[in-house]
């Protein structure tokens, strides 16, 4: 499932963005990527090339934390409520989530969430069926008008 940022800034004013496909159920994450903009730390990619995502670590059970290879580098996200396999938009604790450089220097998060694609915005499999069969009899009927055309006309 892929989750999007959602209108994530932070108190320097600036903003990141990004996706993140990943399962929470079972806690993995495919891939990743994260762009920070430069304001009170410098701008930076999280990628999967260059970072690791691990789920529970900080600030409790509704997080994960992007972490680079270095170890010089975090973003934590926390949540308001845990990540589900359902999906949905879910909004970014604001008390403890955050980047750092060493955890020297933060910018906190001040608004934001992760989102997906609700499940009630996907069409059903019976929808496809309900769209396909009038189409399928529009096609036959148009098929015998042109056969008895061709058969009067000869």
């Amino acid at each position: 499932m892929t989750w999007n940022l959602d209108s994530v800034t932070f108190t320097d004013g600036t903003a990141a963005k990004g996706s993140i496909v990943m399962d929470p159920a079972v806690r993995v994450a495919s891939d990743f990527s994260v762009t920070t903009e430069a304001g009170a730390l410098s701008a930076f990619t999280f990628s999967k090339a260059n970072s690791g995502l691990y789920f529970g670590v900080g600030a409790g059970p509704n997080n994960f934390i992007l972490f680079t290879n270095t170890g010089d580098r975090y973003f934590n996200f926390s949540f308001t409520s845990p990540l589900n396999a359902a999906g949905g938009r879910f909004a970014l604790n604001t008390a403890s989530s955050y980047e750092c450089t060493n955890c020297g220097q933060f910018r906190f998060v001040t608004a934001g969430s992760l989102t997906t694609v609700q499940a009630a915005e996907l069409p059903e499999p019976g929808t496809l069926s309900l769209v396909l069969a009038p189409l399928a009899l529009l096609g036959a009927m148009r098929r015998r008008r042109s056969l008895k055309t061709a058969a009067t006309q000869a």
